[in-house]
């Protein structure tokens, strides 16, 4: 069982004899301190003061609340997106491990993403902005706010303000309408300010020596990159192959394209200040071969190298010159010149423990079919070594749009960069820190000041765009109603009873819809 898990259900045992402990006890309801269905709820006075005082300027509130309308029918948009996109590729997610309960849970220190010191900072903020927002929003429609404090229930989950629930129903329409998006808007404001922040940090308050190298940033298990014992993280300064020349590898091409031949090469690297140099069979590595497809009825081995490739006809004669292949990026190349039906030989050594097998074995196979280009059906890559750059790493941690050229595409890293945190992205993953020099900050500050920006941006956007799904108790579910009784009003249904009763109705349906939806997502996620 996983530790977070283990400490999870701990807190929930606990939290059983507290919850009737407070249920029972006079002096906790004369401090505050009471129950509400299986919550514990502190109820305060903290902050009403200040909501007042800003609260006063009700004209700015009232063109704040047209904005946060806007903003929270365009997140609302994007949510239902996301929702749809993920229920058409359920059958891929399904195939796929899941991360296990603990990650959807949005408590730092138990899920594993969250962090317990930035989590925590940044949580408290986005719940705090959220909450003041909808109490400066009660004072500036005239309506008073009864309490403020912090619900409970097993972990902290959130912070609330209690608006007079008597006015809240006697109040007008647009006036629901701005309390309800008050919170969704500010945590989306708040969240593009602290990106701009780490955006500006990333992009000009450090450097790399190291910018366009090619850096190891994954080693897949009994590889030869795994055998070679080069860290996770290093950096390619140089390859030398097996006739004594030497590469220096400035970029990942050079480094991919001095990669001629499957074989053993000496490979210079630095990892943290130290330079070592070691043996490594590089070449195209096969990883794994997919049980039914072309490489497995030609009894192509899992963790084997290919040495070259060579269409032929049925007779195994050559229709082509034999292909040597260096990298992956080779294997690639040829394969995405074939056809489905074309038959090849592929030529391949075993390997084993560190040792390039000496047979040189070879396979003909006829090509299936993958969306009209041949298919093979083999996962490889080179040696076992996953690679990015410095320059690259910060890229993807701060750029949506990075490597995404097309508008579906770019529609699709917007939707994923949220996803990012769970790869390690905070911006950049911890891991990765030494490859920098800061320009502003000596380097540990700086990546505790960008670490906690980071997490005050991402956890104020998830808590943003999760509320304004359609679909109630969340804001966007009351706003998604209060919208539609609008327009229904506007194109005609004026009988308030009625048009209500249809909006409640509506309402109701979208939201069963919408909630089944999550539900759906999040077991294929966690299962």
């Amino acid at each position: 069982m996983e530790p977070q898990l283990l400490a999870l259900i701990i807190l929930a045992i606990l939290y059983v004899p507290t919850f009737i402990f407070v249920k029972r006890s006079k002096w906790c309801k004369e401090h505050g301190l009471v129950t509400s269905s299986v919550l514990i709820m502190l109820k305060t006075r903290w902050g009403i003061d200040l909501m007042t005082r800003l609260g006063k300027h009700k004209r700015f509130w009232r063109v704040c609340g047209v904005v946060s309308w806007i903003v929270t029918a365009i997140l609302m948009i994007g949510m239902v997106s996301i929702l749809v996109i993920d229920m058409l590729i359920i059958p891929k997610m399904s195939s796929t491990a899941g991360l296990g309960v603990t990650y959807v849970l949005a408590i730092p220190g138990i899920n594993p993403v969250l962090p317990i010191a930035y989590g925590w900072i940044g949580l408290i903020i986005a719940m705090v902005v959220h909450e003041v927002a909808h109490g400066i929003q009660t004072k500036a429609n005239d309506m008073d706010v009864e309490n403020t404090g912090i619900i409970h229930c097993i972990v902290p989950l959130g912070a609330f303000v209690e608006p007079n629930n008597d006015q809240v129903q006697k109040c007008s329409r647009r006036a629901r309408m701005d309390l309800y998006a008050a919170g969704i808007t500010t945590n989306f404001f708040v969240a593009m300010i602290t990106f701009i922040l780490v955006f500006c940090g990333m992009t000009s308050g450090i450097s790399s020596d190291y910018g366009d190298n090619p850096a190891v940033f994954g080693i897949a298990d009994s590889s030869p990159a795994f055998d070679s014992g080069i860290p996770n993280t290093s950096i390619i300064l140089s390859i030398t192959d097996d006739t004594g020349v030497t590469y220096e590898t400035n970029s990942l091409s050079d480094f991919f394209d001095n990669i001629t031949h499957c074989g053993t090469y000496s490979v210079t690297y630095n990892y943290k200040g130290t330079i070592e140099t070691k043996d490594v069979v590089l070449g195209t590595f096969i990883y794994k071969v997919m049980a039914g497809s072309p490489a497995h009825q030609g009894h192509i081995e899992d963790e084997s190298m290919i040495y070259s490739i060579t269409k032929i006809d049925g007779e195994r004669n050559p229709l082509e010159k034999e292909v040597i292949i260096g990298s992956h990026l080779d294997f690639s190349k040829f394969m995405s010149n074939t056809k489905p039906g074309e038959k090849i030989l592929v030529k391949w050594y075993g390997y084993d423990d560190g040792v390039l097998g000496t047979e040189l074995k070879e396979s003909g196979i006829t090509l299936g079919d993958k969306n009209d280009v041949g298919y093979l059906g083999i996962t490889t890559n080179t040696a076992g070594f996953g690679f990015t750059t410095p320059n690259n790493t910060i890229a993807k941690g701060i750029n949506p749009f990075n490597g995404r050229d097309t508008v579906d595409q770019k529609l699709y890293g917007l939707l994923s960069f949220v996803g990012n945190a769970f790869g390690g992205y905070s911006p950049v993953p911890e891991a990765t820190h030494w490859w920098y020099d800061s320009n502003i900050l000596p380097d540990d500050v700086f990546w505790v000041v960008m670490s906690l920006i980071f997490w005050i941006f991402w956890l104020n956007l998830v808590l943003g765009i999760t509320n304004a799904l359609p679909a109630v108790p969340f804001d966007g579910g009351f706003l998604f109603m209060g919208g539609l009784s609008f327009i229904l009003e506007k194109f005609g249904m004026k009988d308030d009873e009625k048009r209500e009763s249809l909006v409640e109705r509506i309402g109701t349906a979208v939201t069963y819809v919408t909630l089944a939806m999550v539900v759906l997502v999040i077991l294929v996620m966690v299962i």
